[in-house]
């Protein structure tokens, strides 16, 4: 964390694990995919696993320890969240898509062909037979079960429909974003690996009888799925697969960023989400990265203060879900 001496996870913002927690998934997150940006695109056998954690600066022009459109989706997803009070409509997720689009690194297809269509029409992306179930939906949509708790399950379902539809509407896309969100949920609560495990092919369950198969993603989580040899493409599914399966393997965060991107391919998004995931269940772990302080989070200043603010959202759903439960 360049030009800080302080402690990335600082939680001076706010009291409360779950903020705590919130604030450390967020870190990892943008620190894995940092480690993943130099390597994205290449397969497996063209990452040198000696200097991923050394982050060169990318090929591509980059910063050294730049994140990328994960990261800042990710933040505009769960500030999104946060000024809304936990109700945001597709088009208020668009609407500050676009006007931050122009400082975005790396934006993706569908993202990028959503925003074209908005800038003409003003309008959200219709479903077409030809909607590629491209991962950026799964790619943002953590804040939702950061700040959703996991029995709030309709809710939270709900959010990853309406925060997806802002540019994917492919079905996959969305059920893959849904496991993503409830792996998330279950990980501020500081769920065991295992118990991530099960709450993934719980959902991809659920999932696959409303937007079709989802079978690779519960394969993974019994260790029955091997990521691609080319590495791991832009399918939404392949991609929460890979993250899951990165979670089976190696369930602590520095140990589990490079081996993400060891996978080659969508290193930074697998990475990221991974991170996403493993550094809610153990923030310690992602204090203790040796490497974390060469991630440049400048670009995100706040996370702190936004951490706060999601966890006050989740402690107002889970009072909501006692209410009901006492009436």
């Amino acid at each position: 964390m360049p030009n800080d001496d302080r402690s990335p996870l600082d939680t001076s913002a706010g009291p409360g694990d779950a903020a705590r927690r919130i604030h450390g998934a967020m870190v990892a997150f943008a620190a894995g995919d940092a480690l993943g940006v130099p390597w994205e695109g290449r397969p497996p056998e063209r990452v040198d696993a000696a200097e991923v954690v050394r982050l060169p600066a990318p090929d591509r022009g980059w910063p050294r320890g730049s994140t990328s459109d994960d990261t800042a989706q990710m933040v505009l997803a769960a500030r999104c969240l946060a000024d809304t009070g936990g109700r945001p409509s597709s088009m208020d997720f668009l609407t500050r898509l676009a006007d931050a689009a122009p400082g975005v690194r790396g934006l993706g297809p569908t993202t990028l062909r959503a925003l074209a269509h908005f800038h003409a029409t003003g309008e959200l992306p219709a479903p077409s037979a030809g909607d590629l179930p491209t991962n950026g939906a799964a790619m943002r949509i953590a804040p939702v079960g950061w700040a959703v708790p996991p029995h709030r399950t309709e809710r939270r379902r709900i959010l990853c429909e309406t925060l997806s539809a802002a540019t994917h509407r492919a079905p996959a896309a969305v059920g893959a974003a849904c496991v993503i969100a409830a792996m998330a949920s279950f990980a501020v609560e500081g769920a065991g690996a295992d118990d991530l495990l099960d709450a993934a092919a719980a959902e991809a369950r659920w999932a696959g009888e409303r937007y079709g198969p989802m079978d690779a993603v519960a394969d993974a989580a019994r260790g029955r799925w091997s990521p691609p040899r080319e590495g791991v493409s832009l399918d939404a599914v392949e991609t929460v697969a890979a993250v899951v399966h990165v979670i089976r393997e190696t369930p602590g965060p520095a140990a589990a960023l490079p081996y993400a991107v060891s996978l080659g391919g969508d290193t930074d998004t697998v990475a990221a989400l991974a991170g996403g995931v493993l550094g809610a269940r153990d923030p310690d772990g992602v204090t203790a990265l040796g490497w974390l302080r060469l991630v440049d989070l400048g670009e995100h200043p706040g996370l702190g203060d936004l951490a706060v603010r999601l966890s006050a959202l989740r402690e107002t759903a889970a009072a909501g879900l006692r209410a009901e439960g006492a009436g």
